[in-house]
């Protein structure tokens, strides 16, 4: 019996390892003012955009007239509004973050973003000319972002692994609208995904349930000090 356990449990974690390791990604595309997306699982893709024409669809039956039902009368609007409002303050959750856990929060998140680090660009692609009437804002947007791509060209290859990347910049002032081409392609593991997702949510969390401990202690703290009041007005009066 013990044998045939383990051997189930090592099925069932190998299974989950398999999982764990399939790559999974989009690649994503415009030109001429239409985007196209596809997802891709295991190397197959599967188009999302622009979607496929879809068969004419068989005309549906006519539905029979329902029954009119009879209206229940609604209560005045005052009446309602202040019931609303009611309800909002009561969802409402009262969360006073102070600048630390703000901080802390963030940091949970790009710690957790970090993770994608690993993760391969198949192929990026970027053909921009710019373009306009103003000749001179024209010659700014240029600069701004040709300065933008420099600044974030070392971080990309220091985080991503891009083996196909083809990056093209121009101007010119024959034209009246810039023309812009972009192409993106990236795989990733399903189990990379979860740790990132993982990380970022406990993280998250702890932090959420510290902020909720404080201010229930606050509180207590609170009702224990009024308590003490009247006490203490009652002996200076004596």
């Amino acid at each position: 019996m013990c044998l045939t356990a383990l051997i189930i449990i090592g099925i069932i974690a190998l299974i989950i390892f398999l999982i764990m390791m399939i790559p999974v990604g989009a690649d994503i595309g415009y030109a001429d003012g239409q985007l196209s997306l596809s997802a891709k699982v295991m190397g197959i893709f599967l188009q999302l955009l622009p979607k496929t024409e879809e068969k004419e669809k068989k005309p549906k039956k006519e539905k029979k007239p329902k029954k009119e039902k009879k209206k229940k009368e609604e209560p005045p609007a005052e009446e309602t509004g202040a019931e609303e409002e009611k309800e909002k303050k009561k969802k409402k959750l009262e969360l006073d973050f102070t600048l630390d856990e703000i901080v802390a929060l963030l940091k949970t998140v790009f710690k957790g973003l970090g993770k994608f680090r690993k993760m391969k660009v198949d192929r990026f692609l970027l053909h921009y000319i710019a373009a306009g009437k103003d000749p001179y804002k024209t010659a700014v947007t240029f600069g701004k972002i040709n300065a933008a791509l420099c600044a974030l060209a070392p971080v990309c290859r220091e985080r991503f692994h891009c083996p196909d990347t083809d990056v093209f910049t121009d101007i010119t002032f024959a034209e009246e609208k810039p023309f812009i081409e972009f192409g993106l392609g990236f795989s990733i593991r399903i189990g990379q995904i979860l740790s990132v997702v993982f990380t970022i949510l406990f993280g998250a969390l702890w932090i959420l349930i510290k902020n909720k401990a404080w201010h229930i202690s606050e509180k207590i703290k609170e009702k224990r000090r009024s308590k003490r009041r009247p006490k203490a007005a009652l002996a200076e009066t004596e």
